[in-house]
């Protein structure tokens, strides 16, 4: 129901239908909520799978334990009432530097499980108006509530950022920000997952809420060849027959600029009219 105005009696308030139900009476399926100032986060997917994701021991043993709780949450929580000892939802925090599978592990945390997986856009969620950042995101977990999605914060120091001491207004409301989003993040009874590239940038109060914080590291040189196979095309050949991922294995870069890397030798190969790739040092 609407909202009235102060004095109107509650039943005088206009019944609204959310899109969603809309789509389900309409076509007999619910659609998925689309990006506006009212919805401000993308649905995000993969075609990729486990085998693609590269990362160290711990932080894939860390990862199953994510993909253990998606799975066996209602079971946890219902069949063996664990409802009244543990909080609805499951927080962790990723970080680590850009490039280094952040966004992928939680888009395959999503496809294996069978959960929608939204990567909520900060610039249209934080404002410069008192309040209208609280009001954009309670609009957020509003409709986020109780539908088993994973939400994903890319970024999130920009919005979880540490509190300062207070030196005049602004300071004063943006730590009422923080406090909102603290006690907003631990009552969303779903998956949330904060990105960033620090962990020292976010607020010392939502550290101790994680349920899980995973590291996400540089490849190794061996991850690094890995990542350099599982990038290149299936059907295609080096020129001289030579091994390039485990020639070029020893430049330490990151999975995002591996695939660029890769991206940009497809593009030159073909623009050229060949059918090798050829290993060239600078």
């Amino acid at each position: 129901m609407d909202t009235t105005l102060s004095g109107e009696p509650t039943f005088s308030a206009k019944l609204v239908l959310s899109q969603e139900y809309v789509d389900l009476l309409l076509i007999g399926k619910a659609s998925k909520p689309r990006f506006s100032s009212s919805f401000p986060a993308k649905h995000i997917e993969t075609g990729l799978g486990w085998d693609d994701l590269v990362l160290s021991a711990e932080a894939m043993h860390q990862v199953q334990e994510l993909q253990n709780w998606l799975q066996h949450k209602k079971t946890l929580m219902s069949g063996l009432k664990m409802d009244k000892k543990l909080k609805k939802g499951y927080r962790v925090l990723f970080h680590g530097p850009p490039g280094t599978g952040k966004t992928l592990t939680a888009t395959l945390l999503g496809k294996h499980t069978k959960r929608e997986v939204y990567r909520v856009d900060l610039s249209m969620v934080v404002s410069k108006y008192i309040g209208e950042t609280e009001k954009n995101l309670e609009a957020l977990f509003n409709r986020a509530e109780a539908k088993d999605w994973i939400l994903f914060f890319d970024e999130a120091d920009a919005l979880f950022g540490k509190r300062t001491g207070v030196r005049d207004a602004h300071d004063k409301y943006a730590n009422q920000e923080v406090s909102y989003l603290l006690q907003r993040v631990e009552d969303f009874d779903g998956l949330v997952i904060l990105a960033s590239n620090m962990k020292s940038n976010i607020d010392e109060a939502f550290i101790r809420r994680f349920n899980a914080i995973i590291k996400f590291m540089q490849p190794t040189p061996d991850e690094r060849e890995k990542i350099w196979k599982n990038t290149f095309p299936e059907k295609m050949e080096f020129g001289n027959n030579e091994d390039v991922p485990a020639l070029v294995k020893q430049y330490e870069l990151s999975g995002g600029n591996i695939v660029n890397v890769v991206q940009y030798a497809c593009l030159t190969t073909l623009a050229k009219g060949k059918k090798k790739f050829f290993r060239r040092c600078s």
